[in-house]
């Protein structure tokens, strides 16, 4: 919802390409220096427990929005709620995580709701847009913060047990500790592996999220038609993570997640070179399938490689790599647009971000020999 409510409440107010592409990134800055520590967190005091404070945070500050109709001040809120947002999302997965022990079908369904959800975010945020305005649209975000506060109390309790009864604030202190411990995951080969190529999905994530909607603008879509091409990438998603269960037992999850990653990326920057609903449409569903494809195996892989006890510390240090690429690419395609047009940008992202797959189809290849390796060099 945000992701498509920003941008558009950005141009009302004359924001420029850059200035647009600066403020979804602003969403990534908070997250990506304390997503491990958030995770950490959470694993010491309970997931359950933390997400709901900070939901209903995230729910309240949604609504300043309106209030501060200039630049910097979307900027200082993007920081902030966007920091709640991953704060939540981090939350989700450690729990998710902890009650499937990344088994391929329940992350596919998993991934399934939650992609659901995106679906119908940007359509019902696009919807109320076009007809109740930036007010309208910022309270709708704010009503679905408060559905996933109920959602949470609907949650088992006993997956706090063995949290920490008691929270004070040097809990939420940073500690080099838990970023060393973080950071430590990464010499894990195929963990090191998943979180890049997660980061370059990432990377798509934040294109689709700040120049879909600028570019869909600019072809004079309306409100709920931004919406629902934008929703539908999601929808895609989400009909495609209930077959990975099955596709992975053909094909190897860490190929099905670079597989998807690239064509997701490749689908989604050929969109400037189509103007009509249907073919833009068809587009969406494309980048959505491929997407949606890789999205639970990159939870599968990692949820298998760090173990169900550091559920939040790797998924905060997969964040903390997301958040960067989210921070980078929308400034970086912001300043390319600005040089040039619109279309070069996703076309000069989309070839920079797909040769860089192909550098990690190699390191693959090369963890994938070692592995095979290994026992012979046992015996």
């Amino acid at each position: 919802m945000m992701t498509l409510i920003v941008p558009l409440w950005a141009l009302d107010i004359g924001a420029t390409a850059f200035w647009i592409g600066m403020a979804i990134a602003a969403r990534a800055l908070l997250a990506m220096l304390f997503a491990i520590q958030t995770g950490a967190v959470m694993d010491r005091l309970g997931a359950r427990r933390v997400t709901t404070a900070i939901a209903v945070m995230a729910g309240l500050l949604v609504m300043i929005y309106p209030l501060v109709p200039s630049v910097g001040g979307i900027l200082g809120m993007q920081v902030i709620v966007g920091f709640l947002h991953l704060a939540c999302w981090i939350g989700a997965q450690a729990l998710v995580g902890q009650l499937t022990r990344g088994a391929p079908a329940l992350m596919g369904r998993f991934t399934f709701l939650a992609t659901l959800g995106n679906f119908l975010g940007p359509f019902l945020a696009g919807l109320a847009w076009q007809y109740l305005g930036a007010w309208g649209a910022f309270g709708v975000v704010s009503m679905w913060s408060a559905a996933l506060v109920i959602t949470l109390t609907l949650v088992p309790k006993s997956l706090d047990a063995g949290a920490v009864a008691k929270m004070s604030m040097r809990d939420f202190i940073p500690r080099w500790a838990h970023y060393a411990a973080g950071f430590d995951l990464l010499r894990i080969p195929m963990i090191a592996y998943v979180i890049a190529i997660s980061a370059i999905l990432a990377g798509v994530y934040a294109m689709r999220h700040t120049f879909l909607a600028v570019y869909l603008e600019s072809i004079l879509f309306s409100g709920g038609e931004i919406g629902f091409i934008v929703g539908s990438i999601s929808l895609a998603g989400a009909v495609a993570g209930l077959a990975v269960g099955r596709i992975s037992r053909w094909i190897s999850p860490h190929w099905l997640v670079l597989a998807g990653t690239v064509l997701a990326t490749i689908t989604f920057c050929l969109a400037p070179l189509f103007t009509g609903f249907w073919a833009l449409l068809a587009i969406a569903c494309a980048t959505g399938v491929c997407s949606g494809t890789a999205f639970p195996m990159i939870l599968s892989v990692l949820t298998l490689g760090a173990g169900t006890e550091k559920q939040g510390l790797s998924v905060g240090l997969r964040s903390t790599m997301n958040r960067t690429a989210s921070l980078t690419v929308p400034i970086v395609m912001g300043a390319i647009v600005g040089a040039t047009s619109l279309a070069t940008g996703f076309f000069i992202m989309g070839t920079i971000m797909v040769g860089i797959a192909g550098i990690m189809a190699i390191v693959l290849i090369k963890i994938l020999k070692r592995q095979a390796a290994t026992p012979t060099t046992e015996e």
